[in-house]
């Protein structure tokens, strides 16, 4: 049904987004609920997401055109988060360490760890959430 899938998506970017935090706060060493708003870091909410959608798309429906769809677009973004926000993070870093005035946000790209991690979640939460209903 259409409720395991919004569930399975949903409790994935949960799940990260408060492991995230943990792990924020572990190495912060003191509690604060900003990791819950970074888009970058362990382990990536994004690739959970879209792995959680195409993942839900093969209980859903199988091997099928919409499970394909939700792997392709899974691929686009796994692409933009090793990628395209890697180098972004990564300019701000420098731009920040360049210009005073203004701060960049340095929490955008992933380490491809962090995008295996998201992936292996992603694959996780939906078969469990399926199982379960």
């Amino acid at each position: 049904m259409i409720y395991e899938l919004i569930l399975s998506i949903v409790v994935s970017w949960l799940f990260v987004k408060i492991i995230k935090a943990v792990i924020d706060c572990s190495r912060e060493k003191k509690v604060s609920l900003k990791a819950l708003f970074y888009d970058g870091g362990m382990p990536s909410a994004h690739t959970a997401s879209v792995v959680s959608l195409a993942i839900g798309l093969f209980l859903e429906t199988g091997l099928s055109v919409l499970f394909v769809m939700g792997v392709v677009f899974a691929l686009v973004v796994i692409n933009d988060a090793l990628k395209v926000r890697w180098v972004t993070q990564e300019q701000s870093k420098a731009l920040n360490k360049l210009v005073k005035e203004k701060r960049f946000d340095e929490h955008i790209g992933h380490k491809p760890v962090e995008v295996i991690v998201g992936i292996v979640l992603g694959i996780i939460i939906p078969i469990i959430i399926y199982a379960l209903f």
